[in-house]
Protein backbone atom coordinates (compact mmCIF):
# COMPACT_ATOMS: atom_id res chain seq x y z
CA UNK A 1 0.00 0.00 0.00
CA UNK A 2 1.08 3.54 -0.63
CA UNK A 3 0.33 4.29 3.01
CA UNK A 4 3.54 2.73 4.30
CA UNK A 5 5.99 4.71 2.18
CA UNK A 6 4.14 7.96 2.84
CA UNK A 7 4.20 7.41 6.60
CA UNK A 8 7.89 6.44 6.57
CA UNK A 9 8.66 9.80 4.99
CA UNK A 10 6.29 11.45 7.43
CA UNK A 11 8.04 9.96 10.47
CA UNK A 12 11.45 11.17 9.32
CA UNK A 13 10.13 14.62 8.33
CA UNK A 14 8.34 15.04 11.68
CA UNK A 15 11.48 14.11 13.54
CA UNK A 16 13.66 16.37 11.45
CA UNK A 17 11.27 19.28 11.90
CA UNK A 18 11.33 18.82 15.65
CA UNK A 19 15.08 18.21 15.56
CA UNK A 20 15.71 21.39 13.59
CA UNK A 21 13.71 23.44 16.08
CA UNK A 22 15.82 21.88 18.82
CA UNK A 23 19.13 22.45 16.98
CA UNK A 24 20.78 24.31 19.89
CA UNK A 25 19.85 21.41 22.18
CA UNK A 26 21.51 18.99 19.76
CA UNK A 27 24.81 20.75 20.13
CA UNK A 28 24.60 20.22 23.90
CA UNK A 29 23.79 16.51 23.83
CA UNK A 30 23.37 13.38 21.72
CA UNK A 31 20.38 12.80 19.48
CA UNK A 32 17.54 10.84 21.03
CA UNK A 33 16.22 8.35 18.50
CA UNK A 34 12.86 6.59 18.48
CA UNK A 35 11.59 3.88 16.14
CA UNK A 36 8.06 3.08 14.94
CA UNK A 37 6.78 0.18 12.84
CA UNK A 38 4.33 2.13 10.68
CA UNK A 39 3.31 -0.88 8.62
CA UNK A 40 2.61 -2.90 11.77
CA UNK A 41 0.73 -0.02 13.40
CA UNK A 42 -1.45 0.40 10.32
CA UNK A 43 -2.13 -3.35 10.01
CA UNK A 44 -3.01 -3.75 13.70
CA UNK A 45 -4.97 -0.52 14.09
CA UNK A 46 -8.75 -0.51 14.17
CA UNK A 47 -8.74 2.01 11.32
CA UNK A 48 -6.32 -0.05 9.23
CA UNK A 49 -8.36 -3.22 9.69
CA UNK A 50 -11.56 -1.33 8.94
CA UNK A 51 -10.06 0.07 5.77
CA UNK A 52 -8.78 -3.32 4.61
CA UNK A 53 -12.09 -5.10 5.32
CA UNK A 54 -14.19 -2.45 3.58
CA UNK A 55 -11.89 -2.35 0.55
CA UNK A 56 -11.84 -6.15 0.18
CA UNK A 57 -15.65 -6.34 0.51
CA UNK A 58 -16.23 -3.59 -2.06
CA UNK A 59 -13.67 -5.10 -4.44
CA UNK A 60 -15.34 -8.50 -4.11
CA UNK A 61 -18.71 -6.94 -5.05
CA UNK A 62 -17.16 -5.10 -7.98
CA UNK A 63 -15.52 -8.28 -9.30
CA UNK A 64 -18.79 -10.25 -8.92
CA UNK A 65 -20.72 -7.51 -10.72
CA UNK A 66 -18.11 -7.46 -13.49
CA UNK A 67 -18.18 -11.23 -13.86
CA UNK A 68 -21.98 -11.23 -14.13
CA UNK A 69 -21.94 -8.54 -16.82
CA UNK A 70 -19.15 -10.28 -18.70
CA UNK A 71 -21.03 -13.59 -18.62
CA UNK A 72 -24.11 -11.82 -20.02
CA UNK A 73 -22.08 -10.39 -22.90
CA UNK A 74 -20.55 -13.82 -23.60
CA UNK A 75 -24.01 -15.44 -23.56
CA UNK A 76 -25.26 -12.83 -26.04
CA UNK A 77 -22.23 -13.44 -28.25
CA UNK A 78 -22.92 -17.18 -28.22
CA UNK A 79 -26.58 -16.55 -29.08
CA UNK A 80 -25.56 -14.27 -31.94
CA UNK A 81 -23.22 -16.95 -33.27
CA UNK A 82 -26.06 -19.50 -33.17
CA UNK A 83 -28.44 -17.11 -34.96
CA UNK A 84 -25.87 -16.10 -37.55
CA UNK A 85 -27.28 -18.29 -40.36
CA UNK A 86 -30.74 -16.76 -39.84
CA UNK A 87 -29.63 -13.12 -40.01
CA UNK A 88 -28.95 -10.89 -42.97
CA UNK A 89 -25.40 -9.56 -43.27
CA UNK A 90 -26.63 -6.08 -42.29
CA UNK A 91 -28.46 -7.31 -39.15
CA UNK A 92 -25.53 -9.48 -38.16
CA UNK A 93 -23.13 -6.56 -38.48
CA UNK A 94 -25.40 -4.23 -36.46
CA UNK A 95 -25.82 -6.75 -33.64
CA UNK A 96 -22.11 -7.60 -33.62
CA UNK A 97 -21.23 -3.89 -33.42
CA UNK A 98 -23.76 -3.36 -30.62
CA UNK A 99 -22.29 -6.32 -28.73
CA UNK A 100 -18.77 -5.03 -29.24
CA UNK A 101 -19.84 -1.58 -28.03
CA UNK A 102 -21.35 -3.13 -24.88
CA UNK A 103 -18.08 -4.93 -24.25
CA UNK A 104 -16.03 -1.75 -24.59
CA UNK A 105 -18.45 0.22 -22.39
CA UNK A 106 -18.33 -2.52 -19.78
CA UNK A 107 -14.51 -2.47 -19.71
CA UNK A 108 -14.43 1.32 -19.42
CA UNK A 109 -17.07 1.34 -16.68
CA UNK A 110 -15.31 -1.43 -14.75
CA UNK A 111 -11.95 0.33 -14.93
CA UNK A 112 -13.55 3.61 -13.87
CA UNK A 113 -15.21 1.97 -10.84
CA UNK A 114 -11.98 0.19 -9.92
CA UNK A 115 -10.04 3.45 -10.15
CA UNK A 116 -12.65 5.30 -8.04
CA UNK A 117 -12.38 2.59 -5.37
CA UNK A 118 -8.57 2.77 -5.41
CA UNK A 119 -8.77 6.54 -4.95
CA UNK A 120 -11.24 6.03 -2.10
CA UNK A 121 -8.77 3.64 -0.48
CA UNK A 122 -6.02 6.21 -0.89
CA UNK A 123 -8.21 8.91 0.68
CA UNK A 124 -8.91 6.65 3.70
CA UNK A 125 -5.18 5.88 4.10
CA UNK A 126 -4.42 9.62 3.89
CA UNK A 127 -6.82 10.21 6.75
CA UNK A 128 -4.89 7.72 8.90
CA UNK A 129 -1.63 9.41 7.89
CA UNK A 130 -3.02 12.82 8.86
CA UNK A 131 -4.04 11.44 12.26
CA UNK A 132 -0.56 9.97 12.80
CA UNK A 133 1.29 13.28 12.23
CA UNK A 134 0.33 14.88 15.55
CA UNK A 135 0.72 11.56 17.38
CA UNK A 136 4.34 11.29 16.19
CA UNK A 137 5.02 14.90 17.18
CA UNK A 138 3.45 14.46 20.63
CA UNK A 139 5.41 11.33 21.47
CA UNK A 140 8.67 12.85 20.22
CA UNK A 141 8.09 15.86 22.45
CA UNK A 142 7.02 13.79 25.47
CA UNK A 143 10.08 11.58 25.26
CA UNK A 144 12.46 14.44 24.46
CA UNK A 145 13.42 12.71 21.23
CA UNK A 146 14.92 14.42 18.21
CA UNK A 147 14.64 11.75 15.50
CA UNK A 148 11.96 9.19 14.59
CA UNK A 149 12.75 6.39 12.14
CA UNK A 150 10.51 3.78 10.59
CA UNK A 151 11.41 0.24 11.64
CA UNK A 152 11.86 -0.65 7.96
CA UNK A 153 14.95 1.58 7.70
CA UNK A 154 16.58 0.31 10.92
CA UNK A 155 19.05 -2.44 10.07
CA UNK A 156 19.64 -3.64 13.63
CA UNK A 157 18.57 -2.79 17.17
CA UNK A 158 15.96 -0.24 18.12
CA UNK A 159 13.74 -2.56 20.21
CA UNK A 160 14.21 -0.43 23.32
CA UNK A 161 13.38 2.71 21.32
CA UNK A 162 10.21 1.32 19.71
CA UNK A 163 7.11 3.48 20.29
CA UNK A 164 4.80 1.45 18.04
CA UNK A 165 2.55 0.28 20.90
CA UNK A 166 1.99 3.84 22.12
CA UNK A 167 1.34 5.08 18.57
CA UNK A 168 -1.15 2.22 18.01
CA UNK A 169 -2.95 2.99 21.27
CA UNK A 170 -3.36 6.67 20.43
CA UNK A 171 -4.37 5.98 16.83
CA UNK A 172 -7.07 3.54 17.98
CA UNK A 173 -8.40 6.14 20.43
CA UNK A 174 -8.51 8.96 17.88
CA UNK A 175 -9.51 7.12 14.74
CA UNK A 176 -11.27 3.79 15.39
CA UNK A 177 -12.70 3.57 11.88
CA UNK A 178 -12.40 5.21 8.48
CA UNK A 179 -14.96 4.91 5.71
CA UNK A 180 -13.69 3.62 2.38
CA UNK A 181 -15.92 5.15 -0.26
CA UNK A 182 -15.18 5.30 -3.99
CA UNK A 183 -14.63 8.83 -5.23
CA UNK A 184 -17.47 10.32 -7.26
CA UNK A 185 -16.94 11.61 -10.79
CA UNK A 186 -17.09 15.18 -9.44
CA UNK A 187 -14.43 14.41 -6.81
CA UNK A 188 -12.16 12.80 -9.41
CA UNK A 189 -12.57 15.78 -11.76
CA UNK A 190 -11.84 18.23 -8.93
CA UNK A 191 -8.75 16.23 -7.99
CA UNK A 192 -7.53 16.16 -11.60
CA UNK A 193 -8.15 19.90 -11.91
CA UNK A 194 -6.21 20.55 -8.68
CA UNK A 195 -3.32 18.43 -10.01
CA UNK A 196 -3.35 20.33 -13.32
CA UNK A 197 -4.42 17.39 -15.48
Amino acid sequence: MGFTSAVKRLAVVAALALGMSAAPALAAGPAVILVVDTQGVFAQSKAGQSIRNQYEEQMKKLVAEGKKTEEGIQADAKKLAEERPLLSQDDLQKRAEALQKRGVEFQQSYQKKQSALQLGLQRAENRVEATLRPIFAEILKEKGATILFDQAVVLAGGADMDISAEVLKRLNERLPTVEVKPLTDAEIQAMQKANGQ
